[in-house]
């Protein structure tokens, strides 16, 4: 349910006066159209939005037409007040941006944007996923994923001063849970269900897509393998645990003497929802035989309501707060580093290993503290090995 507002609200407030034309109450009504308490009342002030059916069932119980419930409204409504399930409102140099959150019409502020900065992010994944009209289903889930990856990486571009996280959880999952931007056969498909994987999938090309350029100049791969691969991962490495294949999410290589070698796996996340099952064992197995193990994360955390706020789950370390997730990352060493993309992420302070910290990034420039990381670690590697580390353009030290 949502408010309407504008000129469905108006046209829905004409339900009323045709309803008293009637000399029918909201109980009448309701009975007859065997609904709960107070759907009339709802409907009558734009509370909540009734379905075309709906709409035509009240006109024939009052004897009334399209033309009572137009009585009084502009003869051309204005296009720009079509609610979707994400649209903006301009409020001076910001932009207001409006989505259904749970049971709540949620608001998010995005300072320093225009509508038609936000009309074309919106359109750089509504155009991505129009291509699935014309695509077999074996190919949808690429179309969609790389929809998605588009979209937010539009978003980063365009408002660089925006936390990430931010974006990602209030706009770009917002956008493809609406409907309308997918093609109308997909109707009665429920998004918020195909986010959870194909949103996964999208973070994992995101992370590739802004870092992999850059690394490879300094002699490092980041790459989303395919199973084959992975298998092949999992059944070369000298590890003594049981490993599964399908919980690696982007294999990260290095390149000495002329030869590929596997270094470590990124764990990637939205949130931490089911990091302990999926990622924790196979993280703590490759970090006991001396790989990189980082997880990678958007940290999206908020709780429903009119004005949200994307806190995530790391919690204050601040007067002993800390979060039993922080707690096993800076105290047990689970990963080797936490990376977020949340800027109400606290990081960790300068006082624990570089393994054992969170640190907070974005996606302004890929030479950061996440890749300098990496680098870092590749080098540690081939040292602790014998081999001689590669030369590289700026030696990476992460503080």
């Amino acid at each position: 349910m949502t408010d309407a507002h504008g000129y469905l609200r108006e046209l829905l407030g004409n339900l009323r006066t045709i309803r008293e034309r009637s000399n029918l109450s909201e109980a009448e009504l309701e009975e007859r159209l065997i609904l709960g308490p107070g759907w009339i009342r709802c409907f009558e002030q734009g509370e909540t939005i009734p379905s075309i059916d709906m709409l035509l069932a009240i006109l024939h119980l009052t004897g009334s037409t399209l033309d009572n419930l137009l009585e009084g409204l502009p003869r051309h409504p204005d296009a720009s007040e079509v609610e979707r399930q994400i649209f903006a409102e301009t409020r001076e140099k910001d932009l207001i941006i409006h989505f259904r959150y749970a049971n709540y019409d949620a608001s998010y502020l995005l300072r320093n944007a225009t509508a038609s900065q936000f009309e074309n992010v919106i359109k750089t994944l509504r155009d991505g996923l129009a291509m699935l009209s014309n695509i077999d289903k074996a190919a949808s889930e690429a179309i969609k994923t790389d929809a998605i990856a588009r979209c937010f990486l539009m978003a980063v571009r365009t408002w660089p001063h925006a936390n990430p996280s931010d974006l990602w959880w209030f706009i770009v999952y917002r956008a493809y849970s609406d409907p309308y931007n997918h093609p109308a056969r997909f109707a009665r498909l429920d998004f918020t269900q195909s986010w959870k994987r194909t949103g996964g999938w999208a973070l994992e090309e995101i992370l590739v897509r802004h870092y992999n350029a850059f690394l490879e100049s300094q002699g490092v791969r980041l790459f989303i393998a395919d199973s084959a691969t992975k298998k092949r991962i999992v059944d070369n490495l000298a590890v003594r645990a049981r490993l599964e294949a399908d919980k690696i999410d982007v294999v990260l290589t290095g390149k000495h003497d002329g030869k590929e070698r596997f270094f470590g796996v990124v764990h990637v996340k939205a949130s931490f929802a089911e990091r302990r099952t999926d990622d924790v064992p196979m993280s703590a197995a490759l970090v006991k035989a001396g790989f990189t193990s980082p997880l990678w994360t958007m940290d999206c955390k908020s709780m429903p309501g009119e004005t949200p706020v994307n806190h995530g789950e790391l919690g204050d370390p601040s007067g002993g707060q800390r979060s039993a997730k922080r707690k096993d990352i800076e105290d047990e060493g689970y990963f080797t580093g936490c990376f977020s993309y949340n800027r109400n992420t606290i990081q960790t302070t300068r006082r624990r290993p570089p393994e054992r910290r969170i640190y907070v990034c974005d996606f302004r420039d890929p030479d950061d503290t996440f890749s300098r990381f990496i680098l870092q670690r590749w080098q540690e590697m081939l040292s602790a090995t014998g081999d001689q580390p590669p030369r590289v353009e700026r030696l990476p030290i992460v503080h």
